[in-house]
C-alpha cells in the first residue's frame, strides 16, 4: 500500500472529512516522511432575504499541523499532531481570521466612525493637542507644566507619544513638539478644519485601535466596532452583500463575542452606523456599504494564508 493511501485512511479515520493533506515529503537526514495537514473549511452564511437563503464559502487554512511516518509507513505518534491539537489550531486560526477581519473593518471604516459625535467626544485630549498646535505651532515643556494639572499630565503625555508615533506631531528638541508629516499631509488633503480633525482622529483609530482600546481604555468604541464587524465579516467571507435582520445580527454578535447585546443598544448602534454611511439598510435588513466593502475586499487579498506559524506571531 502506498504511503498516500495510508495517510488518507488515517486522516479520514482520526481527523474527519474537513481535514486534507499535502503529498508526503521525505527527509533523508531523519529518514522519515512529513505530511502537512490543511483544511478547506466550509463557512455557511444565512441571508435573511429568504428562509432557505444559505451561501457557502471555503476558508482555506494552509497548515493545521504535521504527521510523521517512518520508512515502513508507520506513524510516529510522538512527533505527529493529534485531532485535539488540530481542532485547537483550527479554532485559534478562525479566531485569528476574525481579528484580522476586524482590523480591516476598522481601517476602512475609521473616517465614517469618526463622524459619530459620541466617538469624537472621547478624543478630547487629541482635539486639545491639535487645536493648540494649530494656534501656536508648538507645545513646550512650560506649556505642559502650566496648562495641564499634574494628575492629568501622564495621560496627556501618552496621547502626545501616540500622535508622535503616528507622525502627526514630532519632537523638534527635547520636550518641544511641533506639527509632523501627517499633520501637514492631512491638512493639505482636507477642505476645512473640521474635516482635518476628523481625518486626524480616523488616522489614529485606523492605525492604533488596539492601543486605544487596551491602553487608553476607550471601550466606547468597542461595541460599535463589534457590530460593524458582525455586519461585514460574513460579507468578507462570502465576498458579496449579506442582508441581516436585527435578530440575526444579535445572534452573530453572541457567537463572535460570547456575550449578549440588548435590543435598545443594538438599535442605537445600527442607527449611528447607518447615519454616518458605515452600513446600508433596506427595509428591516442591514448590510455593508458598497464602497467600504470593496475597500475591505482589496485589503483582504493582501492577507497571508492562514497557517499555524501565524499563531506564534499573535501570542
Amino acid at each position: 500500500m502506498a504511503l498516500e493511501e495510508v495517510v488518507q485512511k488515517l486522516v479520514w479515520r482520526e481527523f474527519g472529512q474537513f481535514t486534507l493533506f499535502d503529498p508526503p515529503e521525505y527527509d533523508p537526514d531523519s529518514e522519515r516522511y512529513m505530511v502537512n495537514l490543511r483544511s478547506d473549511y466550509p463557512i455557511f452564511i444565512h441571508d435573511d432575504r429568504g428562509p432557505s437563503e444559505y451561501k457557502v464559502r471555503v476558508l482555506k487554512i494552509r497548515s493545521l499541523g504535521q504527521l510523521f511516518f517512518n520508512t515502513q509507513y508507520q506513524i510516529i505518534r510522538d512527533l505527529s499532531i493529534n485531532k485535539v491539537d488540530t481542532d485547537a489550531n483550527l479554532e485559534s486560526l478562525l479566531r485569528l481570521w476574525r481579528e484580522q477581519a476586524e482590523n480591516i473593518v476598522v481601517t476602512c471604516s475609521a473616517y465614517n466612525l469618526m463622524r459619530i459625535d459620541e466617538f469624537r467626544n472621547h478624543f478630547s485630549q487629541i482635539d486639545i493637542i491639535i487645536d493648540y498646535l494649530k494656534e501656536f505651532d508648538r507645545i513646550t515643556p512650560i506649556d505642559l507644566k502650566r496648562y495641564r494639572p499634574k494628575r492629568h499630565r501622564t495621560r496627556f503625555l501618552q496621547y502626545i507619544n501616540l500622535l508622535k508615533g503616528l507622525e502627526v506631531i514630532r519632537e523638534e528638541e527635547s520636550g518641544v513638539y511641533v506639527p509632523g508629516r501627517q499633520f501637514s499631509l492631512l491638512e493639505e488633503r482636507t477642505d476645512n478644519y473640521d474635516q482635518f480633525k476628523k481625518s486626524i482622529l480616523s488616522h489614529v483609530v485606523e492605525n492604533r485601535y488596539i492601543t486605544i482600546r487596551d491602553v487608553f481604555k476607550l471601550t466606547i468604541l468597542e461595541k460599535t466596532i463589534s457590530i460593524d464587524n458582525v455586519i461585514y465579516l460574513p460579507e468578507l467571507e462570502i465576498e458579496e452583500p449579506i442582508h441581516r435582520k436585527r435578530g440575526s445580527i444579535a445572534n452573530l454578535y453572541k457567537k463572535y463575542y460570547d456575550r449578549n447585546i440588548d435590543p435598545f443598544k443594538l438599535n442605537n448602534i445600527l442607527k449611528r452606523l447607518e447615519n454616518v454611511e458605515a452600513i446600508s439598510r433596506k427595509g428591516d435588513k442591514f448590510f455593508g456599504e458598497e464602497q467600504l466593502r470593496e475597500k475591505m475586499l482589496k485589503k483582504k487579498k493582501d492577507l497571508p494564508e492562514l497557517t499555524i506559524s501565524q499563531l506564534t506571531q499573535y501570542m
